[in-house]
């Protein structure tokens, strides 16, 4: 997941480098709203079990582009997450996290920031956490400035 979040950063980071240069010619304020589902192999972080995770979700992005090249973007996303493990022995999870992250670059810098907040029941009447959060910071020179990596999980 760690690696999933920091590709989706980099991407988002790569994509408001390419709105920049349309921002001299006006500000410009989007939003998307997004839905969708899928499902897919996993591994349930606490067990090591492996099963399918089958998640929808739905949320809204919101971009604005200012005249002096700033953009600023944001993106909050609930899901419902169903776990099945392929062993049968092994219990299955149902639950719901929510998402959200925020992007900004200018001249100076490039700052990116992704919560992440999870929790789930077991079919054996356990319960999973998970709390992420990932910020980083980076100068025109492409030095990191600041950056926080926290991953926090719960495990029955």
């Amino acid at each position: 997941m760690r690696r999933r979040l920091l590709a989706w950063l980099t991407g988002l980071a790569l994509s408001g480098a390419l709105l920049a240069p349309t921002a001299a010619l006006a500000a410009q304020t989007e939003t998307i709203h997004v839905s969708d589902s899928d499902s897919f192999a996993h591994v349930n972080p606490c067990s090591g079990a492996t099963g399918t995770l089958t998640v929808a979700f739905s949320g809204v992005l919101h971009i604005t582009t200012l005249d002096n090249g700033t953009v600023h973007v944001t993106e909050t996303l609930t899901t419902t997450a169903t776990f099945v493990p392929n062993d049968p022995s092994q219990p299955s999870y149902t639950g719901h996290y929510a998402e959200s992250d925020s992007f900004n670059t200018n001249a100076n810098n490039v700052t990116g920031t992704v919560t992440f907040n999870a929790i789930a029941h077991g079919s054996d009447g356990s319960l999973l956490k998970m709390h992420v959060l990932y910020h980083r910071t980076v100068n025109a020179n492409g030095t990191v400035t600041s950056s926080i990596e926290t991953e926090k999980l719960t495990c029955p």
